[in-house]
């Protein structure tokens, strides 16, 4: 029971709301003393509208008053508050009124003639009730906003964990086109991370050991809750360690990477933990694929002549009791493309009745055989599977080969006003081949970003932070036209067609005479919206299908699909001509 030893101390801090209509009855001096301040109303129409007027705490009116008496004026009182204590004063008293009363909200009552005892008692008993329910509700108010501070904090935490895990997954392959077979072929990777939740038990890396020999991995940490997202940072960042050193050693092994790692995990998991990983270790340039898989999906190899080959796990899941290790090997020089992925892709449920019943699983060869690109065998999984109740997690490895027919070549001084004419004469060779008018857009609008990057940071040799230092000034535009006239460096540009997987692709390649960039740290460029910089590779990634650069990064190709629409062979031109 709450105890109050002196209420003054309470009521000295509210205000009160006294209505009365005979000012010869009226006890507001000896009201004042009680409250901080008192509010008189003449009637109960004015006790609405002062009521309505004033942060009112407690409320004291009389019975009978003319125009409005006493219980509608509590009736409309408790319209708009039913929580604010209400004492009534009457002569008037049986039981129908009482339970009229009561029911209304009416905390306490005082019969006339008034006796000052009985008014103390009154306010004290309605104080009570006040600060009880203001405690109760202020301390309701202080557990919701304690429960949103430790959501807010555990949100902020498994953030900052998601983020820790992206910096330690590597990918050596990002936008790097490998050429092997004296530059006639080209491969390269695609990664698809979509995490169910911020904290992930799918993680994986991309380590190019040596040049062309590169190491691929995907693991899936079976345990629960967030025990399954710390082994799966502590895979990787134990794994890329273990590689970072065998390359500066120069001494990889994968058999020995193999024991290594598994030997470091088992003693790290709980007893009904489990790893389940899939290893690819591939020499692109003598063509052969090692694999270790750790009870995963199989792997998938289409070979050029369209077979479909599956390479099934050969291991069991990683645990506290595993002891031997198995590496089987393939020669892959009829690959086409290859996908590693965790299951959260193959055990998807289907969704559309299109699809009918069961797993995604029995489409995932289908999609994959005429997926050209990462996007789209994304975009085929979501179309037919549910929303996944898994992390979903695959790396897509295609051979490009050069063969492509080139269909216009320019080579220009790196100057803005060449690159505008560069831009404009391939939109008017594109709208000569009839292509769609949209395509035409999105490839335009994707080479000339290309080429103005190649031409500010290429050409130019314009670093990031300075670019964003003048263009915040407005003194950006200018300064290209002045320093443009101090460098002779050209930048080339070819279009070509490339056909694939029964599908026409236009591929355009721009390159210049800078000194290029490391392409692999593209997704740590700052696309924040009030940054300058890196704009235009985002836009260039979002409207083509594959974007690659190579090794010296000063040579960008742009990939994208042709839409069925027929179209007229160009004739290879030179130089504009």
């Amino acid at each position: 029971m709450f105890d109050i030893t002196d209420f003054t101390e309470i009521t000295r801090n509210l205000t009160l709301l006294y209505v009365e209509d005979e000012e010869s009855v009226r006890l507001t001096s000896r009201l004042r003393k009680i409250f901080k301040t008192v509010i008189v109303a003449e009637n109960g129409l004015n006790g609405i509208r002062l009521f309505d007027e004033n942060q009112v705490d407690i409320v004291m009116t009389d019975y009978l008053m003319p125009e409005l008496n006493g219980m509608d004026f509590i009736k409309l009182i408790r319209e708009k508050d039913t929580r604010v204590p209400i004492i009534m004063i009457t002569g008037y008293v049986d039981t129908e009124f009482l339970i009229e009363a009561i029911n209304l909200g009416v905390n306490q009552f005082i019969t006339k003639p008034i006796i000052i005892q009985n008014l103390m008692k009154a306010v004290e008993i309605a104080v009570q009730g006040f600060v009880l329910d203001n405690l109760a509700r202020i301390s309701r108010q202080q557990e919701l906003q304690l429960l949103r501070y430790r959501e807010k904090y555990h949100s902020t935490q498994q953030e900052l964990a998601f983020m820790k895990e992206l910096k330690i997954i590597r990918n050596d392959l990002n936008h790097i086109k490998l050429e092997t077979n004296a530059g006639k072929t080209i491969w390269h990777a695609e990664i698809c991370y979509v995490p169910l939740d911020i904290l992930s038990g799918d993680s994986y890396s991309i380590r190019e050991i040596t040049d062309g020999k590169v190491l691929f991995f995907i693991s899936d940490a079976m345990g629960k809750g967030l025990s399954a997202s710390v082994t799966s940072i502590l895979t990787t960042s134990f794994i890329n360690h273990l590689i970072d050193e065998a390359i500066a050693r120069r001494d990889f092994n994968f058999e020995k990477f193999l024991k290594s790692y598994t030997s470091f995990i088992k003693k790290e998991l709980l007893a009904e933990e489990i790893i389940c990983a899939a290893f690819a270790y591939i020499d692109f340039h003598d063509e052969l694929l090692e694999a270790a898989i750790f009870s995963m999906p199989p792997i998938l190899a289409l070979k050029s002549n369209g077979q479909l080959l599956k390479i099934n796990s050969n291991n069991l899941p990683i645990m506290k009791y595993l002891d031997n290790i198995v590496v089987d090997s393939f020669n892959m020089s009829g690959f086409g493309k290859i996908l590693i992925y965790s299951d959260g892709l193959n055990e998807s449920p289907l969704a559309t009745p299109e699809a009918g019943q069961g797993l995604y699983q029995d489409f995932i060869d289908e999609d994959f055989t005429r997926s050209s690109f990462k996007d789209g065998l994304y975009r085929s999984f979501i179309e037919q599977a549910a929303t996944p109740d898994d992390d979903v997690t695959f790396i897509l490895i295609q051979r490009l080969d050069t063969n492509w027919h080139t269909l216009w070549e320019f080579t220009a001084p790196g100057r803005l006003s060449d690159i505008d004419s560069m831009a404009a004469d391939l939109h008017d060779k594109l709208v000569h081949m009839g292509l769609d008018k949209g395509f035409i857009a999105h490839f335009i609008s994707s080479l000339t970003e290309l080429m103005v990057n190649a031409y500010e940071h290429g050409i130019l040799d314009i670093g990031s932070a300075e670019k964003q230092s003048m263009t915040s000034k407005g003194t950006y535009d200018d300064y290209l036209l002045k320093r443009e006239k101090h460098v002779n460096k050209d930048i080339f540009v070819s279009l070509g067609k490339y056909t694939k997987d029964g599908k026409d692709f236009l591929i355009a390649t721009v390159k210049d005479d800078g000194s290029g960039f490391n392409a692999s740290k593209i997704s740590g460029i700052n696309i924040d919206e009030h940054m300058f910089t890196g704009r235009g590779i985002k836009i260039a990634k979002t409207l083509s299908d594959c974007l690659l650069y190579n090794r010296q990064g000063n040579e960008a190709m742009l990939i994208k699909e042709i839409p069925a629409i027929k179209y007229s062979d160009a004739q290879v031109v030179k130089n504009g001509n």
